[in-house]
């Protein structure tokens, strides 16, 4: 395989391109600024974002004002962004890896000219320009969609914005599994990257290609302090699937399915090489208990479709299914969040188990995280399938770093 040497510095740049928009809470919020000057005594229209990092759809009720603060070189002035009721709903329901957008103005008192810091209270803070108006009167500021009424209309027209950008990504682009690089117990780093990617967008939901996905995941195992630092095993799995959120929803239960084929290879080649193709069928049940607490149960079941010369007997190892479960706490108030899940893994005749524990919680009350808020992760593993390569030896192993989305 090719692109073992090659798929973990793309995939590292491509995490690293989009990790700033992460954050540990389901929903990341963030304003976005108009792309051309505002008018002094005008109205603004200030988007608000609300992408869904999480696997689950998520409802959000929006603010019908939001205080904030208007700072122009020494004045600084109180005021208020108003939801646009007209254009915009005050609640939403928002897809998992999807996003919503909703219009927010803002009156613009000043009558000078220049740089503006805006900042809206919980949310991020924005930078505008402001040039006084020639007239006089209240104007209108155009949307960030709007194309300026100049001579070269008709190319802006069709050239997309950075607006219309990051609505395509922020609509087909999403994480997968959970994203996390961690060190302890031989081999001593472990890491994840995983990306989805939404194929089709079509208006019909039940167009079986409106939930066409393709995945990629990759986990390495890394002797990386020995004395010739090198890659112990990675495993590459791209996969392509049906994805139905919300299959049955009803009060505190949701139903969630997930059908497709999966490859999973080390690239090593020879007789280091171990490869496999599997259809699967993943439903996810997914519990709202008391106390911000959420239970939930994963079950995959699979057939090999292909086996790879070197792996024969994976099945006896890797059996026909696994189970996941988990149970998160969250604070909405706070954005806390701990979870602790649980992968069991059988082989064919109830022997062979691999058992792995995964712990994550960030610590957002703490004051000095306020601009650093990290996810930490604690993981132990015991059994059997740890990686690909050492798929039937008995391994345990301990690690501990930082999680970038789960």
């Amino acid at each position: 395989m090719s692109m073992a040497r090659r798929s973990p510095l793309l995939f590292l740049v491509l995490l690293l391109t989009s990790v700033g928009s992460v954050r540990a809470q389901d929903v990341t919020a963030v304003f976005t600024a108009p792309s051309g000057r505002l008018t002094a005594g005008s109205r603004a229209s200030l988007w608000l974002f609300c992408m869904n990092n999480s696997s689950n759809s998520v409802s959000r009720t929006f603010e019908p004002s939001l205080p904030c603060t208007l700072t122009a070189q020494s004045v600084t002035l109180e005021t208020d962004l108003l939801l646009n009721t007209n254009s915009s709903p005050s609640a939403a329901t928002i897809p998992p890896g999807g996003f919503v957008k909703v219009e927010y103005l803002l009156e613009l008192p000043l009558t000078s000219s220049g740089q503006v810091t805006l900042d809206v209270n919980s949310y991020n803070q924005l930078v505008v320009v402001v040039e006084s108006s020639s007239s006089g009167a209240p104007l209108v500021a155009s949307a960030p969609e709007a194309v300026p009424s100049t001579s070269n209309s008709t190319a802006a027209a069709t050239a997309p914005s950075n607006s219309d950008l990051r609505e395509y990504f922020a609509n087909h682009m999403s994480f997968y599994e959970p994203i996390y690089f961690i060190a302890g117990s031989a081999p001593a780093v472990e890491f994840q990257l995983s990306l989805k990617y939404k194929l089709l967008e079509f208006k019909d939901n039940w167009d079986p290609l409106t939930h066409l996905y393709f995945a990629y995941t990759q986990t390495s195992f890394w002797n990386a302090f020995t004395k010739n630092p090198s890659f112990f095993d990675t495993s590459y799995k791209p996969s392509i699937f049906l994805y139905y959120p919300d299959v049955f929803q009803k009060g505190f239960f949701q139903l969630d399915l997930q059908a497709g084929g999966e490859h999973e290879s080390n690239g090593r080649g020879g007789a280091l090489e171990r490869s496999f193709n599997t259809v699967y069928l993943q439903p996810k049940a997914t519990f709202d208990l008391p106390a911000h607490f959420q239970f939930s149960l994963q079950p995959r079941v699979w057939f090999y479709e292909v086996v790879g010369d070197n792996n024969r007997n994976i099945a006896d190892y890797h059996g026909y299914a696994d189970l996941i479960s988990a149970l998160t706490w969250l604070d909405p108030k706070s954005g806390e969040k701990i979870q602790l899940s649980n992968k069991l893994l059988m082989g064919d005749d109830g022997s062979h188990v691999g058992l792995l524990f995964d712990l994550r919680f960030n610590l957002v009350g703490l004051p000095v995280l306020r601009r650093f808020n990290p996810t930490i992760q604690v993981q132990y593993f015991h059994g059997f399938g740890q990686n690909l390569l050492d798929y039937n030896v008995d391994t345990h192993a301990l690690r501990a770093g930082l999680c970038l989305w789960y």
